[in-house]
């Protein structure tokens, strides 16, 4: 970051991203050369490359990015929504099938979803990820239910995802959706802006589906200190309750441990602090935890597609749905809002904010910058 060079490869990628400890892990970057691998949480420079221009560089999420433009590549329109985006329709929603809502992280719509597209035959794969023996996320290719499901739930460990969208020897007609965090999601919107303007082929990607996310952990260190708190017994899952609890309840083999919040803020990815995006605001389909209400997610949908998606699952009663309460749409908003001016003021602090790094409206600066209830449209 910095004032950005001529040189847009891996030379820059390296020192504007990874010796700054701002990378998010999101896995854009792995399996382009043989020159970069993740490992245990990191990204790992194996070589130097002297490639002037270079994919890695410009698929980074935290890369320079010209908001706007990479509004216009999905949304075919300037962006003029300030909170949480391109909104179409929002609602809260839920899996229908037990077994979905069962294994499934609060709602299931996720899983509900995917399952269903790759069983109508919309997709034929799904970028996901997976939890390792080793708690370890990682980027995996479902094509069944079974394979959905055996990714259902969270972790909360930033993960190389994007990898295995690289790794994959994939047909040339294949269609995939792709599901992950905000910087994933926009990862995938700079892949397909790139490759449109570099090579004029169309992305193979045609479902995004964003998840909300306010931020994601550091694996090694986390990793230690909750096998220290739960005494070393064998992790079997772990879920954040929603305020006003805040607690990491980590379930083991013999009992369900309850961590604060505040004892893990420590481990969480410094990159995450320069974050404007709370709700994935470039997907088609945006899902997250609805505040306060067990066993719904908040769906927000973006795109004619994404509303094409949701309205044949609600009809074919893979989903339900009720109405999003007005004082849960107005906090996710205020909370979007937050995470945007708290970016802002990080890469104030950092002398970065002018140089280069993020494109945004000057109105939209100023208007982040104010207090966020004013900043609020209707």
């Amino acid at each position: 970051m910095g004032t950005l060079p001529g040189n847009k490869g891996l030379s820059s990628l390296e020192s504007h991203v990874i010796k700054k400890g701002i990378c998010t892990m999101c896995g854009a970057c792995v399996s382009l050369c043989p020159y970069l691998k993740s490992r245990q949480g990191r990204i790992v420079k194996l070589h130097d490359c002297d490639l002037p221009e270079g994919r890695c560089f410009a698929f980074c999420p935290r890369s320079e990015v010209d908001l706007d433009s990479i509004h216009r590549s999905v949304f075919h329109k300037s962006c003029s929504a300030l909170e949480v985006g391109e909104v179409r329709r929002m609602f809260m929603a839920r899996a229908t099938d037990p077994e979905i809502k069962r294994k499934a992280q609060t709602g299931g719509v996720v899983s509900a979803l995917i399952s269903f597209a790759l069983e109508k035959g919309m997709i034929d794969a799904a970028l996901l990820t997976r939890r390792g023996e080793d708690q370890m996320p990682e980027g995996f290719v479902a094509r069944s239910r079974e394979e959905v499901l055996a990714c259902a739930g969270s972790s909360y460990v930033a993960a190389s995802s994007l990898e295995a969208l690289n790794r994959e020897p994939w047909k040339d007609d294949e269609r995939i959706a792709i599901v992950g965090l905000p910087c994933q999601v926009l990862a995938s919107a700079k892949m397909s802006a790139y490759l449109s303007e570099k090579s004029g082929l169309r992305s193979r990607v045609s479902l995004v589906v964003g998840l909300f996310c306010t931020w994601a952990l550091v694996y090694g260190p986390f990793l230690k200190f909750v096998q220290d708190r739960v005494k070393g017994a064998r992790i079997l899952g772990m879920d954040i309750s929603p305020p006003p609890e805040s607690l990491l309840r980590v379930r083991t083999s013999n009992k369900t441990w309850e961590i604060p919040l505040e004892d893990i803020r420590k481990f969480i990815r410094p990159g995450c602090s320069l974050c404007l995006d709370l709700t994935s605001e470039l997907a088609d389909v945006s899902i997250g935890t609805a505040e306060g209400i067990d066993g719904w997610n908040t769906v927000i949908v973006r795109t004619a597609h994404g509303e094409e998606v949701l309205l044949l699952a609600e009809g074919a009663g893979i989903i339900e749905t009720r109405p999003l309460p007005e004082a849960n749409w107005k906090h996710l908003k205020e909370a979007s809002l937050l995470k945007k001016r708290r970016a802002l003021l990080s890469l104030r602090d950092r002398g970065e904010l002018e140089q280069g790094y993020i494109v945004l409206p000057p109105e939209w600066v100023e208007k982040i910058f104010l207090d966020p209830a004013e900043g609020l449209s209707s």
